[in-house]
């Protein structure tokens, strides 16, 4: 199985990772997975806003409270902004330093609620930094693959399932699809004991291309590479 990995590293201010993080999109509204603009391929999860942001100013160490849990919520979305030079620590979900020139700066993210973590946000600061914050709840959605006009699914695998089409990064730095039957074949078919064994000692091994498609799984815009034992990994799978 391929596993989708982002292609960039992730921000530099973006800092608390709970499961919604990885939902890569924009949600509008109170209630609004309609509203979303999907930035990540087909099956990947989303975070639908289940209330209202609500927002604070503190100078030294403040609490947030958000109010009582909207039904179905499984997360706090959040933003921070430093309004003068400290280090912000929010629990064990991480923390933000701002200097001179970072001031103003945001770090955002989403934790997932569970019995350390319900309707407060708390940071921990000098008695003299200031910052404000906003959030609010949301819930994780799961979205569905999508299917192209010859009826392959296509999008981001889900658990142990694959669709017919895996997003991957080209050797091109274009964004599309490897055909998991390729990948598949490429891999297994065929493979004798020895040949497992020789691949995991990285004998011989020489690099392997497969097409890239479009979602249409017809159009190639590139190759994925299969490092060989002398070929350092360049592009990774999405």
């Amino acid at each position: 199985m391929v596993n989708a990995v982002p292609p960039r590293r992730p921000a530099r201010r973006r800092l608390w990772m709970g499961t919604a993080a990885i939902a890569v999109l924009a949600v509008t509204g109170t209630a609004g997975v309609a509203a979303a603009r999907l930035m990540a391929p087909p099956g990947t999860p989303i975070d639908a806003s289940l209330s209202e942001a609500v927002h604070g100013t503190f100078t030294g160490t403040g609490t947030l409270d958000l109010g009582p849990v909207p039904k179905g919520a499984t997360n706090i979305k959040i933003i921070v902004t430093c309004l003068s030079e400290g280090t912000f620590t929010f629990g064990d979900f991480g923390s933000m330093t701002c200097r001179k020139g970072d001031v103003n700066d945001q770090t955002w993210g989403a934790v997932p609620l569970g019995l350390d973590q319900q309707r407060t946000i708390t940071l921990e600061t000098s008695p003299t930094a200031s910052w404000s914050v906003s959030a609010h709840y949301t819930k994780t959605v799961q979205t569905e693959w999508g299917v192209n006009e010859a009826g392959q699914t296509f999008g981001a695998p889900k658990g142990d399932s694959n669709p017919d089409l895996i997003p991957v990064t080209a050797t091109n730095g274009e964004r599309g699809y490897l055909r998991l039957e390729d990948y598949e074949s490429d891999n297994l078919e065929g493979w004798t004991m020895e040949d497992a064994a020789e691949f995991i000692e990285g004998a011989n091994r020489l690099d392997r291309y497969l097409p890239v498609y479009a979602s249409d799984g017809s159009t190639v815009i590139g190759e994925f590479l299969f490092p060989g034992t002398d070929s350092p990994p360049v592009f990774r799978t999405q």
